[in-house]
């Protein structure tokens, strides 16, 4: 159900409170989701590419607040294509399409222990190695 996986992701997102992001697909939604969460006490690190992060900056509230810095990680990589979020208790991932692309229309979504450890290899993949950027700095 590709049309209505927005309608499974944001609530599954909104029970969350830890996150674990690599990701070159900025979904407004997703970002929302997770700010209103970290805002509340949650726990963010994010891989992201330079483009998306100058995009972040200048668009994102959470980057600008300054009492939620302790409780973000953002780092840059530039080689990623996918949108990778590995939650509490569920992995949301969407591959990249022929032109490269996330497929933001055909999403999975697996609470399998399996899956989840999955996703946690397949994010520090991207985060080791990556510098750290400094969610305040502009």
């Amino acid at each position: 159900m590709p049309f209505y996986a927005e309608e499974i992701i944001t609530p599954l997102l909104a029970q969350t409170r830890h996150f674990l992001v690599a990701s070159t697909a900025p979904v407004p939604e997703h970002q929302l989701t997770v700010a209103r969460a970290v805002g509340e006490g949650g726990y963010l690190k994010a891989v992201t590419t330079a483009g998306v992060i100058q995009e972040l900056r200048l668009k994102n509230h959470v980057l600008k607040d300054d009492s939620l810095h302790s409780r973000m990680e953002l780092y840059c990589h530039n080689n990623i294509n996918l949108h990778l979020i590995v939650a509490d208790s569920h992995l949301i991932l969407a591959l990249p399409r022929q032109d490269g692309t996330a497929d933001l229309e055909n999403i999975i979504i697996s609470r399998e222990e399996e899956a989840l450890e999955w996703g946690r290899m397949l994010f520090y993949y991207f985060f080791y190695g990556s510098p750290r950027i400094e969610s305040n700095h502009r």
